[in-house]
């Protein structure tokens, strides 16, 4: 036998084989790709807007899912100063506003998000809306001073479980000064 007899029933063989392993280790990185992709499809991101309309005395914090996946809420957490603000529900925010806000006359309204709640892509929430009453209503600069003694911590995460944070100081912190 000639070493140039060539069986081509073993070449095809060989190269099919090849192509087969060729065709399933692409599958494998395209399936990984596509996850990839999903996964930063459903991210959420969660921030607050402040609105103020200091002429009525009136302020409201909102909370926004600006991301485009929903959020599965982990964890909702107020600090004053560094402090955690203990209660149930609406709890927290209402001794919170006692505290900033200890010699003002003023109604509120609050809202709490509770473990397992799923926020919506593009859904708002209004944290707390504060309507100060009286003549005498406190200078923007000072509600905005005493906002700012206060950190909302959040932690949520995706449909994909991937866990993320969210802190208004830590926000806060990268604005430019």
């Amino acid at each position: 036998m000639d070493c140039f007899d060539v069986d081509w029933q073993v070449i095809t063989g060989i190269s099919s084989t090849v192509i087969a392993l060729c065709a399933l280790v692409f599958s494998f990185w395209q399936g990984a790709q596509i996850k990839k992709h999903n996964m930063l499809s459903f991210r959420p991101h969660l921030t607050t807007w402040t609105h103020q309309n200091s002429d009525n005395g009136l302020y409201t914090v909102e909370l926004i899912n600006n991301g485009i996946g929903p959020a599965t809420i982990e964890n909702f957490v107020l600090k004053i100063d560094g402090k955690r603000i203990s209660g149930d529900g609406t709890e927290p925010i209402e001794k919170a506003l006692k505290i900033l806000f200890p010699n003002l006359s003023y109604q509120s309204n609050h809202s709490y998000l509770a473990k397992n709640y799923s926020m919506a892509p593009k859904e708002r929430c209004i944290v707390v809306s504060v309507q100060f009453l009286g003549p005498q209503l406190p200078s923007p600069e000072a509600v905005e001073h005493a906002l700012n003694r206060g950190d909302l911590e959040i932690s949520y995460k995706s449909f994909y479980e991937e866990n993320f944070h969210y802190s208004s100081q830590e926000e806060k912190s990268n604005k430019p000064s």
